[in-house]
């Protein structure tokens, strides 16, 4: 039969282990804990005991107040160590939910890209991360652990001592703590269900709270005057909330009531017994202190150990979720094949085929394309042609579905990540500021290691030079207002050109361009064609766009449509075929003109 994988005993000797690489002390504590929190709890259970008996001995007040010092001593002492010890714990879970944190994001940036994307890893990604967000799940699992082997011990060892007493009396007080066990599942099953009921208010809440604060969103607000919309819709979610939070918390208060019942009818059964042994005198007062003391433990610890197996799961489900996410395959070690960087590279892509998971149709159906080394390759289409996942499949974070794609004569997936990764530099149309320094955006490194004529030259080449130039700290003017104090940012244009620099500044022999222009004004977008040839000199470039009229810049032009590439040619080549491409350039070409007349 094959083990569970992730079984809770593994994943408890998973956590512990994560605690001791993260803290040896936040492990050692869990366990050592122990010791103090059940000395204290015994101590304190055998001081009233041993006061009767020494006061039925007779024996001096110098001695009793000597026996009541001492073990309240102890009792202060465990309670003191017990408490630091707590306190170790849960200070430090909440440094043991941040490790969980940088190993999930060191995982996540380390995965294939395709992975990342998918489906299922989107999802697992989720619940990894709703956890997380939740700091106080994995602190209560650190403190948890402990009170877990507390209640074992102590339940063990209160229930070893009861049944010297009456066995029956045992079964009772386990009958009781498992029939108020039972209607605690009850409870939580109808508050799932409410919850489900919830989703749809607390759905409402969270999207008039997100756009109702949102400086872009306000500006429609405004002006279509729709406040008082947002604030009905903001008390009718209030109200199903309240109205469903009263259902569920009514159960838990009837659940309650039932489970102070169940206790009062437990402790007038042990009581009772009790005193009638000691009516029958088969127990001494000083035993009859020491056994309430003992029914009393016994009850709150094995409801304790009742009550940490039922939240287990929480904790169980969110180690379950990250040790997938640790599981994930990650790069394989590959021979470096040591590329001309100083040089393009030839790209084939032979009878390339690609389809997303669960996807119907192909994105991509048999490509057949070289793009030679130094070459300049438009590949245009209309939105949802396929631009974007050729992108992704020549940058390698997609494989194929079928075929191959072939650098420099050798299949993509032989290569090492890291070297196809300096291969390629790229502009995506949906390129991200780093939080960092502009030079360190600009050149995706420390100051010290920047190349300063290298900078000064892409620079210039990507139109950005003089909105560098007026930053009151120049390079070393940090970014991204969200993460930086005292932040710079840049307008649309001005982070294109940003990110146009960034990707000269990369000495990559495949430049990948997608829509470079799209945030451009007219004027800059024409500056910005007339330095292309430069910036592509000794590389191979792959410009994508929509917009036809920057395709005569480019040696040769790829038409991609319904999933195949159709036509393939220079602009003029393409227009005296007047085929697709003519048709598309005319209806703009006409839009053009329209406009101008306009």
């Amino acid at each position: 039969m094959k083990r569970n994988k992730y079984s809770l005993g593994r994943n408890i000797i998973f956590h512990l282990k994560s605690a001791k690489q993260w803290n040896k002390w936040v492990c050692y504590f869990q366990f050592l804990d122990v010791i103090p929190d059940m000395s204290a709890t015994f101590l304190g259970i055998w001081l009233p005991s041993l006061i009767v008996s020494e006061l039925q001995e007779g024996v001096s007040l110098k001695v009793l107040m000597a026996s009541i010092i001492i073990i309240s001593l102890g009792m202060l002492i465990s309670k003191v160590i017990n408490a630091g010890m707590s306190q170790y714990l849960y200070r430090h879970g909440l440094s043991l939910t941040l490790y969980y944190d940088k190993l999930a994001f060191e995982k996540t940036m380390k995965i294939d890209y395709d992975l990342l994307e998918s489906k299922d890893v989107r999802k697992l990604m989720g619940n990894v991360w709703g956890t997380l967000r939740n700091e106080f799940a994995i602190r209560w699992s650190v403190t948890a652990m402990p009170e877990l082997i507390i209640s074992v011990f102590s339940s063990v060892l209160y229930g070893v001592l009861l049944c010297r007493i009456n066995y029956v009396l045992v079964l009772v007080l386990i009958l009781t703590i498992l029939v108020n066990a039972f209607l605690l599942k009850q409870v939580r099953d109808v508050h799932g269900e409410n919850h489900k009921e919830l989703s749809r208010y607390t759905r409402a809440v969270s999207y008039i709270n997100s756009h109702a604060m949102e400086r872009s969103d306000g500006k429609d607000i405004r002006i279509f005057q729709m406040q008082d919309w947002f604030l009905k819709k903001y008390d009718d979610a209030i109200l199903g909330m309240d109205r469903i939070y009263g259902k569920i918390h009514t159960q838990y208060f009837l659940r309650r009531f039932k489970e102070l019942g169940f206790g009062f009818i437990a402790e007038i059964i042990s009581y009772g017994y009790l005193a009638y042994l000691m009516s029958e005198r088969r127990i001494s007062v000083s035993e009859f202190v020491f056994s309430i003391g003992i029914v009393r433990t016994f009850l709150a610890n094995f409801s304790r150990l009742i009550y940490m197996i039922q939240n287990l799961n929480n904790i169980h489900a969110f180690l379950t979720y990250i040790r997938k996410l640790l599981d994930l395959p990650e790069k394989e070690e590959r021979e470096f094949y040591h590329t001309d960087r100083n040089k393009g590279v030839e790209i084939e892509f032979k009878d390339v085929s690609f389809r997303y998971p669960d996807a119907d149709t192909e994105v991509l159906s048999n490509i057949n394309i070289t793009i030679h080394s130094n070459e300049k390759l438009a590949l245009i289409g209309l939105n949802g042609a396929g631009k974007t996942t050729f992108v992704k499949l020549l940058c390698g974070f997609y494989k194929p579905t079928k075929g191959e794609i072939f650098v420099n004569g050798i299949p993509q997936s032989e290569y090492d990540r890291d070297e196809y990764v300096s291969l390629v530099s790229a502009l995506f149309q949906d390129s991200m500021l780093f939080p960092v320094t502009v030079d360190e955006n600009l050149t995706g490194s420390v100051t010290e290691q920047t190349d300063a004529k290298r900078l000064e030259y892409v620079l210039k080449l990507s139109g950005f030079e003089k909105r560098y130039e007026s930053f009151s700290q120049g390079g070393k003017t940090k970014m991204v207002r969200e993460a930086n104090e005292n932040a710079t940012d840049v307008s649309g244009g001005e982070k294109q050109k940003l990110l146009f620099a960034r990707a000269l500044y990369k000495k990559a022999p495949l430049m990948i361009l997608d829509e470079p222009t799209a945030a451009l004004d007219p004027i800059a977008e024409n500056e910005l064609y007339l330095k292309y040839g430069e910036a592509a000199k000794n590389r191979t470039v792959v410009f994508i766009s929509h917009r036809l009229s920057s395709t005569r810049f480019c040696d040769r032009i790829a038409l991609l449509e319904g999933a195949h590439i159709i036509e393939e040619g220079t602009h003029e080549e393409l227009l005296l075929k007047n085929g697709r491409y003519a048709e598309l350039f005319e209806l703009q070409s006409k839009y053009y003109r329209e406009g101008e007349v306009g």
